[in-house]
């Protein structure tokens, strides 16, 4: 995968940020400043880390609590997306007016102008892993008996499924490549969903997944090989352009949630997302090739041919 095909959508998209933004509206911005800034609706955009239909469910209730809480908000919408670089570009660009984001995704559009509301929390921690596993029937006890395999992995944008395998892998003596090279020793195959690389594996067509640990499966025939450091969870942030007042009440609203909107999803509730949390993502990706500060540098001239996929 070619680091300007992903990284020149992210950039790319600031200059048109404000995409998004009203216009003209009849809802008054001083009385119901949230209703007015998503003019009725609020857009979400949700990242593909398993089935959309799922993901549609599982965040129903936040929607509904979200939705309720503000005047002349009629509705908030789950925008499913289909490549974790169409879902950063959807918020950055204003298309949305919400979104949750891979941490990977986030640190490489942090300094787009997305504004980071909430953190989620998951089985009672703000942090999660990457796992590698293999099937019990297979020869293959540690990473470095991959040498030569197929992996099914995510994206080559997600954190769980994509740059931290690849860093495990390669602090295990393989070249894993980076984001502008294939691996030397090992091939991978796209999923483009943690479910599908655990199916993919437990169907016998790849040697390995790579997979965040929320879509473990209960079954003794896949057999863990390594557990990535913590990772800390996905963000919810809101697009450029979102005056501080709003963000304010969003953020609120969302660290409020009860748990009875939270009852079918993967999240426990939602904290505050404090300064450094992901220091550790943006030091991964930096070892993985990704030079965040040069986003704009690698979009010049690239972008034509980059529409969401």
């Amino acid at each position: 995968m070619n680091r300007r095909t992903y990284l020149g959508l992210i950039a790319g998209s600031a200059t048109i940020g404000a995409a998004g933004c009203l216009g003209d509206t009849e809802i008054d911005s001083d009385e119901h400043p949230v209703g007015a800034w998503a003019n009725g609706t609020i857009e979400f955009a949700l990242p593909p880390f398993q089935d959309a239909e799922e993901l549609e469910q599982q965040y129903a209730g936040t929607f509904e609590w979200l939705a309720d809480g503000f005047e002349e908000v009629d509705s908030v919408e789950g925008t499913p997306t289909t490549s974790y670089s169409a879902v950063v570009e959807s918020v950055v660009q204003g298309h949305t007016e919400l979104a949750n984001l891979s941490p990977i995704i986030y640190v490489l559009a942090r300094d787009e102008g997305i504004h980071p509301l909430a953190i989620n929390w998951s089985h009672g921690s703000d942090a999660y892993h990457s796992y590698i596993a293999t099937r019990a029937e297979t020869d293959v006890e540690t990473l470095a008996d991959l040498e030569g395999a197929t992996i099914a992995m995510v994206d080559p944008l997600s954190s769980s499924g994509g740059m931290f395998p690849r860093y495990m892998l390669a602090e295990a003596g393989l070249d894993a490549g980076d984001i502008d090279t294939e691996p030397a020793d090992f091939d991978i195959e796209w999923s483009f969903g943690h479910d599908a690389a655990l199916q993919a594996l437990e169907n016998g067509h790849v040697d390995a997944a790579a997979y965040g640990d929320f879509q473990h499966p209960d079954d003794d025939a896949i057999v863990k090989l390594a557990e990535s450091d913590p990772i800390p969870f996905d963000p919810i942030v809101a697009k450029p352009e979102t005056p501080e007042s709003v963000r304010e009440q969003l953020s609120d609203r969302l660290l409020e949630t009860p748990d009875d909107a939270l009852e079918d999803h993967r999240v426990d509730r939602y904290g505050p997302v404090e300064a450094g949390t992901y220091d550790p993502v943006r030091n991964v990706a930096e070892e993985m090739g990704i030079e965040i500060a040069d986003l704009e540098e690698d979009s010049d001239g690239e972008d034509d041919d980059n529409e969401s996929a």
